[in-house]
């Protein structure tokens, strides 16, 4: 009998020392996502959504999701989410009134999580494709509108200049494409700043066969 209590002795060591042991859990009032979201329902824009991500506040990278439900009481519910960081919750009032709560299990190999929410206003997925300077323009408009809704009636005053459009590249720019971009902004050869009136240069960004990754606002202090 002293070999299998030995090798049971093992195997619970071994799950202790596993690094799914150390997985984090973070817990996040439904009712934060919601009023977000509201503004993007009440809104209805076309072009830009509100995007949820956990992020890492001590090296900034996102998050690994294993898991995310939404608790009220005893009942509980799975939520879309990818496992690169982001959050995609449902649109619900009762969720909000019960006092729904997110759960979301992390893979951090970590006791406690140091993943925080960051809110992003950013352009559709979808809409990244086929570029135009006009279609640019109402992009801008609606991510500038969706900041000055949250903010409210008297923290839109306050917010910081809305200069244009940050343009995240899916990949770091070339000699050739660097030379040939003259009006936009190059930040660490990664990212693109565009001032609201120079959207033009977004159809030699094309010409260049740059990828976006991802559109959001460029704002700087006033």
């Amino acid at each position: 009998m002293r070999k299998p209590i030995m090798r049971l002795a093992l195997v619970i060591t071994l799950l202790l020392l596993s690094p799914f042991s150390q997985a984090s859990t973070v817990k996040l009032n439904y009712s934060l996502f919601f009023d977000y979201m509201k503004t993007m329902y009440k809104l209805d824009y076309e072009y830009v959504t509100t995007a949820f991500y956990l992020v890492d506040h001590l090296d900034k990278t996102q998050c690994t999701i294993n898991n995310a439900q939404i608790q009220v009481e005893d009942n509980i519910e799975p939520i879309l989410f990818q496992s690169t960081g982001r959050l995609l919750p449902f649109y619900s009032d009762q969720h909000r009134k019960d006092g729904g709560v997110l759960v979301i299990d992390i893979d951090d190999n970590k006791a406690v999580s140091s993943c925080d929410l960051q809110v992003t206003v950013m352009a559709k997925e979808k809409e990244l494709d086929d570029l135009t300077p006009t279609k640019l323009t109402v992009i801008s408009e609606q991510l500038e509108g969706v900041l000055k809704k949250n903010a409210g009636m008297i923290g839109k005053y306050f917010l910081p200049t809305f200069s244009g459009v940050r343009l995240q590249l899916a990949q770091p720019l070339n000699d050739k494409q660097l030379a040939a971009l003259s009006k936009a902004r190059v930040i660490d050869n990664e990212q693109l700043l565009l001032n609201n009136g120079d959207f033009e240069e977004i159809t030699k960004i094309n010409e260049l066969d740059i990828s976006i990754l991802r559109i959001t606002p460029w704002l700087t202090k006033k």
